[in-house]
């Protein structure tokens, strides 16, 4: 039965990677009409009214953990955005993916978790090959800096899951989380950027429920069962899955370095999942 639970919990976090790794491609065609934080705040107001109607009014107990979860969520969601207007979809991708590394640290401070060594190796060789995969824009993996921004707010946004997820309800501590990110832009937000045309439309609706409905309660459900270093090395299958979108859509060419990256990456997480 554990061995069971594990396992759906390992399927829920790889779906959810996959969702997100198609929100590069989406976000990236968006920002030719639309500003970073209109993005984020359409993303989060479609969410938050999406587990209002599922979980209903949140509990007291959701706040304190929902405001935190959303606050790191909301740092790292606009500065990937942000760092898209100046970096290609496969480097943002991978850039991001740096909370691989730094999940498992902090964990360690924050939640005092207990990690085998083995544990941080294995998070290490799946940041190679994320390295290896952006290989080819050292200027790019270096100078973001919104992306590197980016991945630790996703770090501690892992983390921060990690420590409060264990019976709550998903529903209302997504709520939460939704409704304070779109709290948090609405000073900086532009009205007068807002369409209705059905080529913006369809994107925003992917991104609010695909993404910030569906693959966040993917990954809290998966969190009820992993660490948050397993679950940030599973997370970081969005860098393969960004990649192979990027190599279909948009032509995206890989050499051998890139491609041993990408081994990599895989290899480290079966290690994990063995574990």
């Amino acid at each position: 039965m554990i061995k069971n639970k594990k396992t759906l919990a390992v399927s829920s976090l790889i779906l959810s990677a996959l969702f997100f790794g198609g929100t590069f491609i989406v976000v990236k065609n968006l920002l030719d009409n639309f500003s970073p934080i209109n993005i984020v705040f359409l993303r989060y107001a479609i969410a938050s009214l999406l587990f209002l109607f599922t979980g209903g009014i949140p509990t007291k107990k959701t706040i304190k953990p929902g405001i935190l979860m959303g606050l790191f969520l909301w740092i790292g969601y606009v500065t990937q955005t942000q760092g898209l207007l100046t970096t290609s979809t496969i480097n943002s991708g991978v850039v991001t993916g740096f909370y691989i590394v730094l999940t498992p640290i902090f964990s360690k401070i924050i939640n005092k978790t207990n990690l085998s060594p083995r544990s941080y190796i294995f998070s290490l060789t799946g940041f190679m090959g994320i390295f290896l995969i952006a290989s080819n824009s050292y200027d790019q993996l270096f100078g973001n800096l919104f992306t590197l921004v980016c991945a630790t707010g996703y770090a501690l946004h892992i983390v921060m899951v990690e420590r409060y997820i264990k019976n709550q309800n998903i529903s209302q501590l997504m709520f939460v989380q939704s409704f304070v990110g779109a709290a948090l832009c609405l000073p900086f937000i532009n009205p007068s950027q807002f369409s209705f045309k059905i080529e913006y439309v369809l994107p925003i609706l992917f991104l609010g429920f695909i993404v910030n409905f569906a693959a966040f309660y993917l990954q809290l459900f998966g969190q009820k069962e992993v660490n948050a270093a397993t679950a940030a090395l599973l997370l970081s299958l969005e860098a393969i899955f960004a990649l192979i979108i990027g190599i279909l859509y948009v032509g995206e060419i890989l050499n051998f370095t890139n491609w041993a990256g990408v081994f990599l990456v895989l290899l480290s997480i079966f290690l994990i999942i063995r574990e």
